[in-house]
């Protein structure tokens, strides 16, 4: 038998429309929270923990940004009226221009700023048909995210109007006593704080790059949109769960806690091709959370698929939990009162090891451990202070 390989194509998943759930099955949307995936991993955790809220009878907005055509799994649902259906992640933007490294000599911006990037970077990582991935390059994700700066605006405006509160009516109130009760709603709903929270693997391609420069378009869009009260949370996967996926997962794992200490000391100043400035004297995240499975691989030098999903369900059971009751409210209590805290040795608070979830700064030890040979204590408790404060 012959096979063309011309005509290859790489395996999708079946999927279906997040709404395939049967009529007024759909549960009510919690426009407080907003959840970005960023790259293979941080997309695999926004799906399950959009699935994990439909079990509980809420439904988050969730997105994912990727310059990988290949989508998540979708997840099996049950709804409401016990019927199963299939949830995938459907609000995705995809970089997938032909040859993004052809493209940077028409922006004389982008040929000065990945002339020295793209450096030792070989050309076979480039100029493949884009849409498969940025091979463990964190500069190539950059440079679509650049290439595609205005598309890539669209979309987070377009995500982020989800979590934004429409004012009341107030011209249609037909009395006196229910434009008062108008108002009051529209001050209690100004009070509400949103949860915007980005998840990607530090140790890859575009979850690195998205930690870099996503947050600050982010913020710079909820200022323009007028939302002022909300927290932009970073989660950061890895580095043990992709051991030996790529050549570069400690280089840079590394390289991007690096990047969020400069970048907390003296904020972002970059420029766009589109003429988008963006000068903002502020840290990337309020809060930053490092997920990692010590254990892992349990056997061998290499993670395996098995390990790996399994590490993606408890990352987003144990994000779940954060966002759940006064979780969060407890973890800053025992950071500002370490004495009275319970803290067990090494820093790390005991239910958060329940759950296998990291605080930056809390679980020191562990990430010493992890980066001894590159990475300096001194850095990682610089970090846990900032990010503290």
């Amino acid at each position: 038998m012959a096979i063309d390989a011309r005509r290859l194509k790489r395996y999708q998943h079946p999927t279906a429309e997040s709404s395939g759930a049967a009529e007024g099955a759909h549960p009510p949307t919690d426009t407080d929270v907003l959840i970005g995936g960023m790259g293979n991993s941080g997309e695999g955790v926004a799906l399950r923990m959009q699935a994990l809220a439909y079990h509980e009878g809420v439904s988050i907005p969730v997105f994912g940004l990727n310059n990988d055509e290949l989508s998540p799994r979708p997840l099996a649902i049950r709804g409401r009226d016990r019927t199963e259906t299939l949830l995938s992640l459907t609000n995705r933007l995809i970089f997938h221009d032909d040859h993004p490294r052809d493209q940077v000599r028409d922006y004389p911006l982008l040929a000065h700023r990945y002339r020295r990037l793209l450096r030792g970077i070989p050309v076979l990582e480039t100029y493949p048909r884009a849409g498969h991935g940025g091979h463990g390059h964190p500069v190539i994700s950059a440079l679509d995210m650049d290439l595609h700066i205005d598309a890539l605006l669209a979309f987070l405006r377009q995500m982020l109007r989800q979590v934004r509160d429409e004012p009341p009516d107030l011209a249609a109130a037909r009395s006196d006593w229910e434009r008062l009760r108008l108002t009051l709603q529209q001050r209690q709903g100004a009070q509400r704080e949103k949860r915007i929270i980005l998840i990607g693997g530090g140790s890859g391609s575009m979850g690195n790059a998205g930690h870099h420069l996503v947050p600050y378009l982010l913020r710079s869009l909820l200022a323009d949109l007028g939302i002022q009260a909300y927290e932009l949370w970073g989660v950061i996967l890895g580095p043990r769960a992709f051991t030996a996926l790529t050549p570069f997962v400690q280089h840079n794992y590394r390289a991007l806690l690096e990047s969020l200490e400069h970048l907390t000391v003296h904020g972002c100043t970059r420029d766009f091709v589109n003429g988008l400035h963006l000068a903002l004297p502020c840290p990337p995240y309020d809060r930053v959370f490092l997920m990692d499975d010590p254990r892992l691989p349990s056997a061998g030098t290499k993670v395996t698929e098995e390990e790996l999903d399994t590490f993606l369900d408890q990352t987003a059971l144990s994000l779940t939990l954060l966002l759940q009751g006064n979780v969060v409210q407890t973890i800053d209590s025992h950071l500002a009162n370490p004495e009275q805290s319970g803290l067990a040795e090494g820093g790390q608070l005991r239910y958060l090891q329940s759950v296998r979830g990291v605080v930056a700064g809390v679980n020191l030890d562990h990430l010493s451990q992890l980066l001894a040979a590159h990475l300096t204590v001194q850095m990682v408790q610089t970090i846990a202070q900032r990010m503290a404060a």
